[in-house]
């Protein structure tokens, strides 16, 4: 048994493998132990068994996902009354939308290339922080450029969260246990949608206003954004439990912290006995080292070059990060959208929700309507996404990920492509319900197929950056489109919509299948 602090580390040189800089100090160790066994990375975590830690994780990180969802949909149920308060047109309103989405642009790869160097938890903590204090921002907003500002800024903390929270779930989970541990992970999305839905039908109508001083006012949908901060604020003092990624600091060459980290999931996991670290970990490449602000932005630079320059890692990053623009082009298009859509088609009397006699672009548009039908069908679109995610658990590793995502998809732009056609307020609302439902199959599969594909020096890097230039670039395009079309031509962007999600299920056949399969 060992239990100092004196590990070794086999380090096998492999030329093919991306050498990464460190901006820490690395905790190098360079020969062997006498009579020691060398283990994989893979093997070396499942020293540490399947167990409470696991559940803990998905339970929290569950929750910091569903605080996400909370934040990003929150100023959907708040855009009707802001339209009336700020004056807001409706292109404004889609910029109120969009800035959000501009600060997960920047958010999602600064945090991504950071999480790689200076570490998962750590980020995560400061993303979360980030998060809670501007949706509290948000909610003292007087004005509509104020409210855009803090939303821009909240929206820089999400961007770092949303990758950050599958690739430090990704890299402490076994490989058999990927799939179903990772698929209620997902499945979180749908709570943060049932609860911010709950929150604003409870909240937001309330029939009440406090005027502390001549320009400042409090009321219902500012209480709502205030209440919207709770779920980000809990899960970043709940991180504080968790060792940063064992994956993570192997491929810092920091076994040291490694082996404390496995030894602390074995713990955690009910083990009474003491745990065996008489081992050593096999490692494919040396770490280089790098300093200071500038050497980490060096390797930000470097680490988001080699997604293209590696010929191995390139087909993969822009394979799927096509899918993932296509994907969430149709996601936040309509999710973000939809409120206001059966805000006017409830108000007017309207029988599609494109039909001609819906107020006109660029308008301020003052039609509140009856919020508690808004609220009502909120709510079912979001639990309609049940029944997909409970197939997506019972498919994920039979069929595999790239099956899983590339049929869905499909399924999933033949119903977009109804939602326009149908001519009944109810039947519109049945197949928003069927698109929430198919499209959590989708997208619970490629977050997680998306995490998989990269090797662990560059994972947080490539999620980040197809979070920023890709996923967010989409949403921003997707939320403008809609305010710009959405009073006039909106059949044009729910047709784009389905178009683009034929495409990207069909480009899921170029993509590596990982079910079962030790991650890189």
């Amino acid at each position: 048994m060992s239990g100092s602090d004196d590990e070794t580390a086999v380090l096998v040189v492999n030329p093919d493998e991306l050498v990464i800089n460190s901006c820490e100090q690395a905790d190098v160790e360079s020969s062997d132990e006498e009579g020691s066994k060398a283990l994989t990375v893979e093997e070396a975590l499942a020293t540490a068994g399947f167990g409470k830690f696991h559940f803990l994780l998905v339970f929290v990180m569950g929750w910091a996902n569903s605080s996400d969802a909370v934040e990003m949909l929150s100023i959907s149920f708040v855009l009707p009354y802001a339209s009336c308060e700020l004056n807001a047109t409706d292109l404004e309103l889609g910029l109120l939308t969009a800035v959000g989405f501009g600060g997960m642009t920047f958010g999602s790869y600064f945090w991504g290339g950071i999480a790689d160097i200076k570490g998962r938890i750590k980020t995560l903590m400061i993303c979360q922080a980030i998060n809670s204090l501007f949706i509290i921002g948000s909610g003292l907003s007087q004005s509509l450029w104020f409210l855009i500002l803090m939303r821009l800024i909240s929206g820089f903390g999400v961007g770092g969260t949303i990758p950050l929270i599958f690739v430090y779930t990704v890299e402490t989970l076994p490989a058999k246990n990927r799939g179903r541990m990772t698929g209620l992970l997902s499945c979180t999305f749908m709570v943060g949608q049932v609860l911010v839905a709950g929150m604003a039908w409870l909240i937001i109508p309330m029939d009440w206003s406090w005027n502390p001083s001549p320009g400042f006012t409090l009321n219902g949908w500012r209480i709502f954004l205030f209440v919207s901060a709770i779920p980000a604020f809990t899960s970043l003092l709940l991180f504080i439990i968790f060792p940063e990624s064992p994956r993570y600091l192997i491929g810092r060459n920091r076994m040291t912290e490694a082996k404390k980290a496995i030894r602390y999931i074995y713990r955690w996991n009910g083990n009474k006995e003491i745990y065996d670290d008489s081992y050593t970990i096999k490692r494919p490449a040396e770490v280089a080292k790098s300093k200071g602000c500038c050497g980490t932005l060096k390797q930000i630079a470097k680490n988001s070059w080699n997604l293209v320059a590696l010929e191995k890692v390139r087909p993969r990053f822009l394979y799927s990060s096509s899918i993932m623009f296509c994907l969430s082009f149709s996601y936040y298009g309509l999710t973000m959208w939809f409120p206001t859509l059966i805000t006017r088609m409830q108000a007017s009397n309207a029988s599609s929700v494109c039909d001609d006699i819906l107020p006109a672009v660029n308008k301020t548009n003052c039609v509140i309507g009856d919020q508690n039908v808004v609220y009502t069908d909120t709510f079912l679109q979001a639990v309609s996404s049940f029944p997909g995610n409970l197939l997506y658990l019972a498919l994920v590793d039979v069929i595999g990920r790239r099956v899983l995502t590339g049929v869905s998809m499909i399924l999933t732009a033949v119903a977009v492509f109804f939602i326009w056609l149908i001519q009944s307020y109810t039947g519109s609302i049945i197949m928003s319900c069927v698109f929430s439902a198919i499209t959590a199959i989708s997208r619970n599969a490629m977050a997680l197929l998306s995490t998989e594909i990269f090797p662990t020096d560059l994972r947080s890097t490539a999620r980040g950056v197809q979070s920023a230039m890709f996923s967010r670039v989409a949403a921003i395009l997707a939320t403008i489109i809609f305010g710009v079309l959405v009073s006039t031509h909106c059949e044009v962007p729910i047709i784009l919509i389905s178009c683009l999600l034929a495409l990207g299920g069909i480009l899921t056949y170029k993509l590596p299948e990982t079910t079962n399969i030790p991650v890189d």
